[in-house]
C-alpha cells in the first residue's frame, strides 16, 4: 500500500460574495461605486471613483462624505472616505450596526466641486 507525500486536502474556502456596483449621476459629476454587500455590524468597504463630467478628468483632492440614514429617518452615521491610490478613486469603510433598508447620501467637496447625491435603497442584512 502507498501513501501520497505531502499536506492533506485543504478545506474550501468560504464563498465570498461579489462586490454590487452602481453608477450614479449629478449635472456635473460621475460616481461610479463599488461596495461589499452590507452586512449588519460588519464594515463593508465602498471604492468610489468620482469623475468630473465637464472635462472628463478624475475628481482630485476632494472631501468625500457618505451619510448614512434608515430609510426615510434620521442620520445614522458619517463616514469620511479616504484618498485612494488612485486619483479619483476615494476609500470608505461603511459599518452599519442593524439590518434594515438605508439611505447613503454622498457629499463631494472639492476646489471645483460640490455635489450631493442621495442615493436609496441600500440592504443591510
Amino acid at each position: 500500500m502507498f501513501t501520497a507525500c505531502g499536506s492533506s486536502p485543504k478545506p474550501e474556502a468560504e464563498h465570498e460574495e461579489e462586490a454590487l456596483a452602481r453608477t450614479e449621476f449629478t449635472d456635473r459629476l460621475e460616481n461610479f461605486f463599488e461596495y461589499e454587500p452590507l452586512k449588519a455590524g460588519k464594515p463593508s468597504q465602498f471604492l468610489i471613483h468620482l469623475t468630473d463630467l465637464s472635462d472628463g478628468t478624475p475628481v482630485e483632492k476632494a472631501e468625500v462624505t457618505l451619510i448614512t440614514r434608515i430609510k426615510g429617518g434620521s442620520e445614522v452615521m458619517q463616514t469620511k472616505a479616504r484618498v485612494g491610490k488612485v486619483t479619483g478613486i476615494y476609500v470608505a469603510d461603511v459599518a452599519i450596526s442593524d439590518s434594515g433598508i438605508y439611505d447613503i447620501e454622498f457629499l463631494i467637496k472639492n476646489a471645483k466641486l460640490d455635489e450631493r447625491l442621495a442615493l436609496t435603497d441600500f440592504k443591510v442584512e
